[in-house]
């Protein structure tokens, strides 16, 4: 197995996502090639920086504990004075002492969702949604090799397609089609002007590209889903803002991708490789 190919399951190999016999063979590969030890070896110790990083960041804040507390004394409190009224005759057979902890459960689940919501709204990130767009399964059959994405990014950057909209409203339209969550990225703070989005065909699957303008540069944003196509095996690892980006070129183009929480995001510019990378750090 060439360097490349093993690139390209790497991290499914280190989140144990291969088969057993891809898995041998990657571990083989790593024995005799001292490139992809230190390639495996930057990755692990990456994953594991974030994952230490996000649970110092999801602890609650003792505002936050208070406040919740206030909900559900506030709530418990409406609750015992409505108990405390003669119910209606339809509704007696109802006992209040199992409707009490369904609502301050409700009431909790409520909290933490704005919470949540609120907290990744500060550092950019979509919003929890109650229902999310439906994704299709994933094969091996469907995965697309990462050298084919990150030609049809570079392709679509060159010679962009008519925007399906250009109005921001109309940016939630596009998830059923996706079959994954869109927002739309904010890069105002650079001076950039948006000028619309589309889905696009990729292989078998769909992705979304929104088309931006910098001054006299045009600046190309793909989102698609990770579980499908992996850019980041194929491009070069930097730590940009403490976020892990990933960076390259292509037929004189800068790339540089961001993943999270399922969702990645490209960015395809004719700026050099620390001006892309620092865009994809603003947008998810």
């Amino acid at each position: 197995m060439s360097c490349r190919q093993v690139a390209a399951l790497l991290e499914a190999f280190l989140d144990g996502e291969l088969p057993a016999e891809q898995t041998l063979t990657v571990e083989e590969h790593l024995v005799s090639c001292e490139d992809c030890l230190e390639r495996s070896r930057f990755s692990t110790a990456l994953k594991t920086s974030m994952r230490h990083a996000v649970a110092l960041d999801a602890t609650p804040s003792a505002g936050f504990e208070a406040r919740l507390a206030g909900a559900l004394r506030s709530e418990r409190e409406r609750l015992l004075q409505t108990q405390s009224l003669p119910p209606p005759a339809a509704s007696r057979r109802f006992r209040w002492s199992s409707v009490v902890p369904l609502t301050l459960a409700a009431a909790t689940t409520f909290s933490f969702v704005t919470w949540v919501n609120n907290r990744l709204g500060n550092n950019g990130l979509a919003p929890v949604a109650s229902a999310e767009a439906p994704r299709p399964p994933v094969t091996a059959a469907s995965m697309l090799d990462p050298e084919q994405a990150l030609e049809a990014l570079v392709s679509y950057h060159a010679a962009p397609p008519a925007p399906q909209i250009t109005d921001s409203s109309l940016v939630p339209r596009l998830e059923p089609e996706a079959g994954m969550p869109v927002h739309l990225p904010e890069m105002k703070q650079y001076g950039a002007s948006w000028e619309g989005g589309s889905v696009i065909p990729v292989k078998n699957y769909h992705a979304v590209i929104f088309r931006y303008r910098l001054s006299n540069h045009p600046v190309t944003v793909y989102i698609y889903d990770t579980r499908q196509v992996r850019l980041r095996a194929v491009l070069e690892p930097r730590v940009v803002h403490n976020q892990p980006v990933h960076v390259g070129d292509r037929h004189g183009y800068s790339i540089a991708a961001l993943e999270r929480r399922g969702v990645g995001c490209a960015v395809a510019t004719d700026l050099d490789d620390d001006e892309s990378a620092e865009l994809a750090t603003t947008i998810y």
